[in-house]
């Protein structure tokens, strides 16, 4: 009898740790090691038509699907709308297929009674400026109680509104980011659930080599606060999505294609 324990590495044991949601994507999940990870905060970004609105729908979904979250705890969502661009029924459309694709395999994927009641578990907040987005999140911290079991939260998008700070200066914008950010990092934390930020692409000049180039919004503060940025992006006309940022992940890519009606490779 030996009193020996089987050693891992810390990368084992920080895996180990980390609970995620399917993006429903199966080459996706493989690439981020099972999907978006709850506790920490991640990047979506990419131009218009990428694909971030149709993840960020799906992630709805799955976080409500027994199969779609690796935690033992089904939860609901936040869904934070600052551009007008959250479709209710294009939600609806991928809860139904989901339930379709399920059913075909004779397994019942919601932990839910319907999918009026999957939509119900979808709290939606529209916010315009930074302060309706700063009193949002204050509100949060009051209605994200246990019972309502939020493991999700979706902010489309922080560029938005900081972009609305008409007479703010560099210094000021940077400001409200951090701030934003870091109230969100505290809400992943504290209550255990992923959040997810959506941000824009903008052109850049590389002034050593006189090139263009797109590079994501809010700048390197920004980027040095999510612990995972994904951007999606079309390249020889397909859709790609690729790792720019993660503390274990390497920088991998991979395609994918949406459907009419959900988000699948």
């Amino acid at each position: 009898m030996t009193l020996a324990r089987k050693s891992r590495t810390a990368m084992d044991v920080l895996k180990s740790n980390i609970e995620y949601i399917s993006t429903y994507s199966k080459k996706i999940d493989d690439m981020l090691d099972g999907g978006i990870p709850i506790g920490v905060v991640t990047e979506l970004c990419g131009n218009p038509g990428s694909g971030k609105s149709n993840l960020c729908t799906q992630l709805c979904i799955s976080v409500q699907m027994k199969y779609g979250i690796t935690s033992n705890e089904i939860g609901t969502v936040i869904y934070i709308d600052t551009e007008g661009s959250f479709v209710p029924i294009r939600l609806q459309n991928m809860a139904m297929a989901a339930e379709n694709h399920y059913k075909n395999v004779n397994k019942n994927f919601m932990n839910t009674d319907s999918i009026e009641q999957l939509l119900k578990n979808v709290t939606y907040f529209r916010c315009i400026n930074v302060a309706e987005l700063i009193a949002c999140l204050i509100q949060l911290k009051q209605i994200m109680t246990p019972e309502r079991n939020v493991k999700l939260i979706i902010l489309d998008s922080l560029a938005h509104p900081i972009r609305s700070i008409i007479d703010g200066n560099h210094l000021t914008r940077h400001k409200y980011i951090v701030r934003i950010v870091t109230m969100l990092q505290k809400l992943a934390s504290e209550n255990k659930c992923a959040v997810v930020i959506v941000n824009h692409m903008i052109a850049k000049v590389d002034s050593s080599k006189n090139e263009a180039y797109c590079a994501p919004a809010l700048g390197d503060a920004f980027g040095h606060m999510s612990q995972l940025r994904i951007q999606l992006s079309w390249k020889m006309n397909k859709r790609e999505a690729r790792v720019l940022k993660s503390p274990h992940l390497q920088e991998l890519s991979t395609f994918f294609q949406i459907t009419v009606s959900m988000y699948l490779n």
